[in-house]
């Protein structure tokens, strides 16, 4: 992984370079003077541009600017210490000289050189080194859709006598029993409801119909009423005692306000709903330097508050899904949607619940069950398959549409882009409008996992990729966003944002603050339960209601 640094001045002179390459920062700093770039804390920067990651801090009069040539999963954190380590040996050694009065402006080059060096190669040294996987799966001649899995076979160097089956009784093996296999990834034919079985109960009114599309809900009534008492309104003088956070602020109500001290209530108002701290103190700053110091009321500073939450939650792509599928039917290829997140968020449930949904749009959707690396992965999207396939026979209205899976059973290695790419191929040559593609859950810290998603990308070229972030995981929403975001290399990055489980948090809905502002990625969706109907949209009106309460 190669980097350029670069040290220079607020009047744009350049104290100090590596790699020559000066020209690519230009309109990194272009962004950061017009705030098109994305502020990891007051002093730190980020962005990407022309298939790079830049870095940015700054102390004083001193900026540092650092690009990595190739996709990197090191934490912000680390790079920010990194950077303000840099700035400090510049500071300290240009004293240095100025003590010394040398004629030197800036220190001596060699010297400065080293320590850099010595401090960027630490960095690096974070960055796990992957190795290549020599377990490579063989594939498959044949494409296999449907819902049995195939029975693995073993590996050339692999024993092929089978596994023994184990027997304990306290702790001890008290018997082996030869004949018997551990392999249980192939369905019995009685795991398929038979035909007489009960209708599944769904509930429509999660979706709206308009023109020829189903749409999927506002959020609403999950999170509350958004119109209490907690509120203050703003044309009215208060009366009586006002109740919840702007009661404790009610001294304030009326006149002028001190915005330093409003602003650090607010801002650990924010952090109690879930906003990392980082994050919510830039967009206090941000706040402060709009506001000035001068006859500022808690009206004005509320509605300020409410306009910077709701910008940043306001999406700046287009997130009419719908059509840019429908406008994909008139070519021979599906459209390709690949589902990511960390561990256990949800990944395979929101994907059968936006299975549905197409479903609902009279689209047919082919799985692909990608995720060959956890136990029983396959087999909970079969669960998936079979109930979406019994609903879309319950509620098809005469519509020719079908839903099915595309799997390999488990593997490793080139496992992964093989079974995309063959569900790709047969979704085209079977007239599916939709590949759904679930992947394995990853560490977002861990470069050796994250490492094949670009692999995985470049193969599949997914048309859209969706992250599933967890409303509950707080301010470690804001690493996992980025490190996800950056995964699939500088030229391809994530689209949307499904946040499940939302319905647990109650008014602690700062993970979206967290995720949106980190990666100005919009949210799709909301999940919101665990049937196929339990996803909303995003209200956002609804959303910065509960964090202003």
């Amino acid at each position: 992984m190669s980097q350029s640094l670069i040290i220079f001045r607020r009047s744009g002179k350049i104290e100090y370079q590596s790699n020559n390459k000066v020209s690519p920062f230009n309109e990194f700093i272009s962004s950061i003077v017009n705030e098109t770039h994305l502020a990891l804390d007051k002093n730190f920067y980020t962005n990407n541009l022309h298939q790079k990651r830049f870095y940015g801090y700054h102390k004083d009069n001193t900026f540092v600017a650092l690009y990595f040539d190739a996709v990197t999963t090191i934490d912000s954190e680390r790079v920010k210490a990194t950077l303000s380590g840099i700035a400090k040996t510049f500071n300290k050694l240009n004293e240095d000289n100025d003590d010394n009065d040398d004629d030197e402006e800036v220190p001596s080059n060699d010297k400065l050189k080293k320590l850099i060096d010595l401090q960027i190669n630490q960095l690096i040294k974070y960055k796990q080194v992957e190795t290549p996987n020599q377990r490579d799966s063989p594939s498959s001649s044949v494409n296999n859709s449907g819902t049995s899995t195939p029975v693995k076979k073993g590996h050339a160097n692999r024993s092929s006598a089978s596994k023994k089956m184990r027997k304990w009784d306290g702790g001890i093996m008290v018997d082996d029993v030869e004949d018997k296999t551990l392999d249980y990834s192939e369905i019995r034919d009685d795991s398929v409801p038979p035909e007489d079985a009960e209708p599944l109960e769904i509930d429509e009114s999660a979706f709206i119909r308009q023109n020829d599309l189903v749409l999927v809900n506002e959020l609403n009534d999950i999170l509350g009423d958004s119109d209490n008492d907690d509120d203050y309104d703003d044309n009215d003088e208060p009366s009586g005692k006002i109740s919840g956070f702007f009661g404790k602020l009610s001294s304030y109500l009326g006149g002028s306000i001190n915005v330093d001290e409003v602003s650090k209530k607010f801002n650990d108002h924010l952090i109690s709903k879930n906003i990392a701290p980082q994050t919510a103190k830039i967009i206090i700053e941000k706040l402060k330097d709009k506001l000035g110091n001068k006859n500022v009321t808690m009206v004005n500073y509320k509605q300020a508050l409410t306009e910077e939450l709701t910008k940043i939650l306001t999406p700046n792509v287009s997130t009419d899904l719908l059509y840019d599928i429908k406008r994909n039917k008139a070519n021979d290829k599906p459209y390709v949607i690949s589902v990511v997140g960390v561990n256990g968020v949800g990944k395979s449930t929101n994907l059968a619940k936006l299975a549905y949904w197409f479903l609902q749009n009279n689209l047919s959707v082919l799985i692909c069950a990608c995720d060959t690396f956890r136990s029983g992965a396959v087999e909970q999207l079969k669960v998936h398959v079979n109930s979406l396939k019994r609903l879309n026979d319950q509620v098809s209205n005469g519509e020719d549409t079908k839903i099915d899976i595309y799997e390999k059973g488990y593997g490793s290695g080139d496992h992964v882009v093989q079974t995309a790419k063959g569900a790709i191929q047969l979704a085209g040559q079977e007239k599916y409008d939709i590949v759904l593609i679930d992947t394995a859950g990853r560490t977002h810290s861990n470069t050796k996992l994250m490492a094949p998603l670009k692999k995985f990308g470049d193969a599949a070229n997914p048309d859209r990729i969706i992250m599933v972030g967890e409303a509950l995981v707080g301010t470690d929403s804001v690493e996992q966003a980025i490190n996800f975001n950056n995964a699939f290399g500088n030229k391809r990055s994530l689209d949307f944002f499904i946040i499940s489980k939302v319905d647990t948090v109650g008014d602690m809905v700062g993970t979206m603050i967290n995720m949106v502002m980190a990666t100005k990625v919009p949210i799709l969706f909301i999940g919101t339960g665990q049937t196929y109907t339990d996803i909303k949209r995003l209200s956002i009106k609804t959303v910065v209601d509960q964090l202003m309460r």
